[in-house]
């Protein structure tokens, strides 16, 4: 997926949230599941010619879908799940035991894995969380 079709995306995503949204819809979900996708694609620039470029262009995108959903309030415990989700994928220096992880993210990413627990959804996890 090209960058202009994720920022719209994110954008309908955003539109949809908005005061008057449907407590039904998905939004943090959905949040989250741009968020694999822009993932997924930066880990992929690094065949491109224009790599750097392309990649900031995804990691800018990447960091309007993480404010987004900072100002989104949730709703329901998936909801938090899923923002706690996209805070798990945002910080690549928590691939490390507990017991070396700053003592509010220790605190922080054990949350992120009992909701994991709580509600069955091993998806959200990266592969070290479900390794160690």
């Amino acid at each position: 997926m090209d960058v202009v079709s994720l920022r719209k995306e994110i954008y309908d995503i955003q539109e949809q949230s908005g005061a008057q949204a449907d407590l039904r819809e998905d939004h943090h979900e959905k949040l989250f599941d741009v968020f694999r996708e822009i993932d997924a694609a930066i880990g992929r620039c690094r065949e491109d010619a224009n790599a750097d470029e392309k990649a900031a262009s995804l990691i800018e995108a990447q960091g309007v879908v993480m404010r987004t959903a900072a100002t989104l309030p949730a709703r329901t415990t998936r909801d938090l799940l899923y923002k706690l989700a996209l805070w798990r994928w945002d910080a690549a220096d928590l691939d490390q035991p507990v017991e070396d992880m700053n003592r509010a993210d220790a605190v922080l990413y054990s949350v992120f894995m009992d909701l994991v627990k709580m509600l069955g959804a091993r998806d959200v996890l990266k592969d070290f969380d479900k390794t160690n």
